[in-house]
């Protein structure tokens, strides 16, 4: 499980900012939307809010940068790392680290706290401690130097590796490779993670499809969540038509920095199935229909069905950009509180994603599963929590409070749109 995400100078966040999945002191809904764990109580879910070009979408490519830095090739590795999309405003934020670090919850019930910075194309700061009745260090890296890596008996196993860390590139990397079975328990972590970027529609649905090849019961349950969603498809064939376009995605991960590791790009011929009727509405049978001709909405929910289905099933971690793009409201709320459930979460998976749906906040959520992200005169991102703000109380109308602006995190209309003000004052 995730427990918190702190990080700083990428893309439009400067300052250092921290995510945390974990409660406040609220009582409000613990048992739904919370999981007690030995180390305290975390949320189920989180949704951002914020105004178009505030960062939201950048909060998650932080997050699928250090993903994918980890998971990497080295050489491949190495050039993400020189090639960072740190803060461009401020002349200094060249001068200043990139820092990543998570907290996390493996299998098996233990606490890990793991980072690292970059400057100028090299691994200033690497750092991994464990947390069990206390915190003690597994190994850290003060320089880019393999001679500044220090390690505990931890990591005894993989002493010779240190000789093997570049300077552009990460220890934890060559830890993975020499079985070193933490470094492994924390790559595995970050390999059941799901990221998912609004842009990459196509990314989303080989995900999908993945899913399908791999779990016998996949179709099943994408349907019964048709089915949920009042979308009349009674079945789906589908046929993939490509399976490798390797050197195609890893052009994106050098592209954007923060693409998804590995799986395969591919083309996929997709058709639904719909009950066929005569002129007397009786059945004759089921027609196909190819994908392209189904709604916006139908073909969004099939590209996020087998992310959010697999994430239950194996409890584990998805971020989604924009999950309300293309969808209703009333089905963005159905996929949210299929986390914020008991019956439907089991396995405590848990939901990380940004939407501009407000009307989730009329929803039963409690005010540490609400963040918001704001952008200042400077171009400086920031994300913050509503548990943050001081008396707000659980009958405050929180849906008009955040649209008269009390949370910030909205549009700042300048009066009245003219088109003269737009076309030099022609009619």
């Amino acid at each position: 499980m995730l427990i918190g995400f702190t990080f700083k100078n990428f893309m439009s966040f400067y300052d250092e900012n921290i995510f945390s999945m974990k409660t406040t002191s609220d009582k409000n809904l613990l048992d739904l939307n919370t999981v007690e764990t030995e180390y305290g109580r975390l949320i189920k879910s989180a949704l951002v809010f914020g105004a178009n070009g505030s960062g939201k979408s950048n909060f998650i490519k932080a997050f699928c940068y250090m993903k994918n830095v980890i998971l990497a090739d080295f050489r491949v590795q190495s050039k993400m790392i020189a090639n960072i999309n740190n803060f461009r405003y401020f002349k200094a934020s060249n001068e200043v680290p990139s820092s990543f670090e998570l907290e996390i919850i493996v299998k098996g019930g233990l606490i890990y706290q793991y980072g690292f910075e970059v400057l100028k194309g090299e691994v200033v700061k690497e750092y991994l401690y464990k947390k069990t009745k206390r915190k003690t260090t597994v190994f850290t890296r003060t320089s880019p130097d393999f001679n500044d890596i220090s390690l505990s008996t931890d990591m005894a196993n993989i002493k010779e590796l240190t000789k093997n860390t570049r300077r552009d590139n990460l220890f934890l990397y060559w830890a993975n490779g020499g079985n070193n079975e933490i470094a492994m328990s924390i790559c595995r972590w970050f390999e059941s993670v799901q990221t998912f970027d609004a842009d990459d529609i196509g990314y989303l649905l080989s995900a999908t499809i993945d899913f399908l090849e791999k779990d016998k019961d996949g179709k099943g349950n994408v349907l019964n969540l048709f089915q949920r969603a009042d979308i009349n498809i009674i079945d789906f064939d589908y046929e993939i038509i490509e399976e490798d376009a390797q050197n195609r995605l890893w052009h994106e991960v050098l592209k954007k920095g923060y693409a998804e590791k590995i799986l395969p790009m591919q083309a996929v011929s997709l058709d639904t199935k719909h009950r066929f009727y005569d002129e007397n509405r009786d059945q004759l049978g089921l027609i196909s229909t190819p994908i392209q001709y189904e709604s916006a909405g139908t073909k969004k929910l099939f590209e996020i069905a087998g992310p959010i289905i697999k994430a239950l099933k194996d409890g584990s971690v998805v971020f989604i950009d924009e999950i309300d793009s293309r969808l209703h409201p009333m089905l963005v709320r159905m996929l949210v509180m299929m986390f914020n459930s008991i019956n439907e979460n089991p396995n405590n998976a848990q939901l990380i994603c940004n939407t501009h749906d407000v009307l989730l906040l009329e929803e039963e959520i409690r005010r540490d599963q609400i963040y918001f992200t704001e952008k200042d005169e400077y171009g400086v991102s920031r994300i913050y929590s509503l548990a943050d703000f001081k008396g707000v109380r659980k009958n405050s109308k929180l849906l008009r409070l955040y649209l008269l602006g009390a949370f910030g995190a909205t549009p700042k209309h300048q009066g009245s749109f003219m088109a003269k003000d737009v076309l030099g004052g022609r009619p």
